[in-house]
């Protein structure tokens, strides 16, 4: 997509005969183990890690452990197409190592965002911006969209028989379901953290991981999808969007309660959203869309082919939402996994109230083909695609072409080739990073964390942690390759980078 950048951050939860944690930490360690996928990286990198909390793919994203589950950065993608593929391949890579510790059928990683017992896990979407995302304009322009996004993007929620009425549905629908999973959880319109002072529609932390070339939008009110159809319409709605904000446009909408509206919309399964706006009134879901589309198809129409094929099923869908949500059986998640439930629901004597139903809704997001009713429907062809098989298993060891994801990728592969690794002290690391303290009367091991390559030259610590890799710019024993413009591919530069690894690491 012309001028567009985009990445995904997916949190997986953990199911089987391990807890969540130790199925996190053992899964990341047959992803690293051997080099199998990537390089670990010794450097703890945020508060509260561990050396050897993750490390870096060959296809130029991240895998680590976050909060005790696992976390996939896809590397930056310019087509849609190249993410959808880059997604598909974390949930594989996953597969994989589960499968590598033989513990296939007994761990299950599940890409969803709720546990349906109060507990939810994030999907975080990246956008690369030319301003800053915490401008009045930038907020206030997308919230609209965000709220009322949920109408297509949502990846739908079977609400436990144990939640109150009015959280399992309102008048306007007659089954415990939700078209969002994270609109559940959401408390706050914005803020600038992602879990404490409440989990916003709009994050405005800006860290540009760009050497300071771009600005970074951070969205973390999505769902994580299964549809490829829904990802691909969620990620290129967003970034015309964004890039309409970009020009200046101004909607000229804010919602009374976006909050409210939020949690409104999701409740409603039949069809007929609504928000109230400030100096609007109420004003139907789809007829926000179309202002957004409109804008869209009046200044970007014919730009590029991912622009058109955006354009072109956002009209369609918001069409189709508008006369009857259920035709969009097949490419919608929320829609699609609705019946699923239904016909489940038709055949138990307890219909909607039968708890199995959660089951079901769990087993449309597993990742492991042979347990996962999305994977099911996909075999069937009862759901749409966008990437074939082989395009997937290139993307889990190969980059995206247009980005510098190259470069890292070129990179990470000269470290594994060279087993950098195996230069890592693991001993001295450990008792050198951290310091032991007590909380009450319990004593904890406080790690300190490394923000970059600079820290590690300003301590003198290379003997420590041997290389560093971060999305900017790689390091190994002082050598720094930078990587700061996410558009260019960086490849020459990194070819040479490459070539001058082994003997820095003999260092």
């Amino acid at each position: 997509m012309e001028n567009a950048l985009f990445g995904t951050e997916i949190e997986y939860a953990c199911a089987g005969r391990w807890t969540p944690a130790e199925a996190a930490l053992r899964t990341k360690d047959g992803v690293f183990g051997n080099r199998l996928y990537g390089v670990i990286e010794p450097a703890p990198r945020e508060w509260g890690e561990i050396p050897g909390n993750g490390g870096f793919l060959y296809n130029g994203g991240r895998l680590y452990l976050d909060s005790g589950h696992l976390e996939y950065a896809s590397p930056e993608c310019r087509t849609l197409d190249d993410l959808i593929a880059a997604e598909v391949a974390g949930d594989r890579i996953l597969s994989g190592a589960v499968a590598l510790l033989g513990q296939q059928g007994s761990v299950f990683f599940i890409k969803n965002n709720t546990d349906h017992f109060g507990h939810t896990f994030g999907y975080h979407e990246n956008y690369c911006l030319r301003v800053s995302p915490r401008s009045r304009d930038m907020v206030e322009g997308l919230l609209p969209f965000l709220v009322t996004r949920q109408i297509f993007a949502g990846a739908g929620m079977v609400v436990p028989p144990r939640r109150t009425a009015r959280d399992r549905g309102s008048a306007a629908t007659d089954t415990p379901y939700h078209l969002s999973q994270r609109a559940a959880f959401v408390s706050v319109d914005v803020s600038h953290r992602v879990r404490f002072g409440g989990r916003p529609i709009l994050n405005l932390r800006d860290e540009p991981l760009a050497g300071g070339l771009y600005r970074r939008l951070h969205i973390i009110i999505g769902d994580a999808n299964r549809s490829e159809y829904t990802t691909a319409l969620k990620i290129g709605t967003t970034a015309l969007v964004a890039q309409l904000l970009e020009l200046g446009w101004d909607p000229e909408l804010e919602l009374e309660n976006p909050v409210q509206a939020l949690k409104d919309i999701s409740r409603n399964t039949r069809g007929g959203w609504t928000a109230r706006f400030i100096d609007r009134g109420t004003v139907p879901a789809v007829d926000v869309q179309r202002l957004y589309l409109h804008e869209a198809t009046r200044h970007f129409l014919g730009r590029d082919p991912d622009t058109d094929w955006v354009l072109r099923n956002w009209a369609q869908v918001i069409n189709g939402l508008e006369l009857d949500p259920l035709r969009l059986d097949g490419h919608l998640d929320w829609v699609t996994k609705w019946h699923q439930l239904n016909t489940f629901a038709e055949q138990s004597a307890q219909g909607w109230e039968d708890p199995q139903l959660i089951k079901v809704d769990l087993a449309y997001h597993h990742i492991e083909p042979r347990t996962s009713l999305y994977e099911s429907l996909r075999k069937r062809d009862r759901v749409s695609t966008l990437v074939d098989e082989q395009r997937i298993e290139r993307a889990m060891t190969e980059p995206p072409s247009s980005t510098r994801a190259v470069g890292r990728g070129r990179v990470i592969r000269a470290l594994a080739d060279a087993e950098a690794d195996m230069a890592i002290r693991w001993d001295l690391l450990a008792r050198r990073l951290g310091e032991r303290a007590l909380w009450g009367d319990e004593p904890f091991f406080i790690y300190s964390y490394v923000d970059d390559w600079q820290d590690v030259r300003d301590t003198g610590t290379w003997h420590l942690i041997p290389y560093l890799v971060d999305w900017g710019a790689v390091a190994v024993r002082d050598h720094v390759l930078e990587l700061p413009d996410p558009f260019d591919t960086h490849l020459d530069r990194a070819e040479q980078f490459a070539r001058t690894i082994p003997g820095l690491l003999r260092k």
